[in-house]
């Protein structure tokens, strides 16, 4: 398939590049230093654009993409809509490529809270000191909730990175819909490997997948 990759140079970006060349899909990379990317391939297209300047990237794009895919991040600890503005681009792209299939992550705040121990998890995460990215997920979510786009989100607790890179990557439990409460932790590889997967698999259309080992 084709996917159009927007926060391609982040830490979850340069492993959805990896797993999705490997799968034999093709790449288009939107990246505002293209320079950051170090990969070459035939099925890899690096798109320079800025998606503040949304205009001249949607004329820079290829007409022929299948599903988006959205890993643009921020800092947790100062405001920012950075994912939020991020998912209100990538929905003007799809409206004006004509695609329907939004793959990207959001927070395990975004999700349902499962007993006590995920309400007292949830209430304390939108006191900490990442609620700035809280709030900037919650904008998000309802972007992409409210849209007509037919969408999967990944919930993700603290992204930590692996010791080694590969380590375990495939190894890691998916839950769907609610989230249990407590400190979990992912690593870029498996966020990656879980979207990548679910651009053929499509298991969970239209819900919030928590994902954590």
């Amino acid at each position: 398939m084709n996917i159009l990759l927007l926060g391609a140079t982040g830490r979850v970006g340069r492993y959805v590049i990896e797993d999705a060349l490997a799968a034999n899909h093709h790449v288009i990379a939107v990246a505002r230093n293209p320079t950051k990317i170090a990969v070459t391939s035939p099925n890899l297209t690096i798109v320079e654009g800025d998606l503040y300047k949304l205009e001249a990237l949607i004329h820079a794009l290829p007409h022929s993409i299948d599903v988006v895919i959205n890993v643009v991040g921020g800092d947790v600890f100062k405001p920012s809509t950075v994912v939020a503005d991020s998912v209100q681009a990538a929905l003007t792209i799809m409206k004006a490529l004509n695609v329907s299939r939004y793959l990207g992550i959001t927070g395990v705040a975004e999700m349902q809270a499962q007993g006590i121990g995920g309400a007292i998890t949830m209430a304390l995460l939108r006191r900490s000191p990442i609620r700035h990215a809280v709030h900037d997920h919650d904008h998000a979510f309802a972007l992409v909730k409210a849209s007509a786009v037919n969408w999967t989100l990944a919930g993700c607790p603290y992204i930590r990175d692996s010791r080694r890179d590969g380590e375990h990557t495939s190894k890691y439990t998916l839950k769907p819909d609610y989230f249990p409460g407590g400190f979990r932790v992912i690593s870029p590889q498996q966020v990656a490997d879980f979207l990548v997967k679910e651009v053929d698999a499509q298991r969970f259309p239209q819900r919030i997948v928590g994902i954590w080992n």
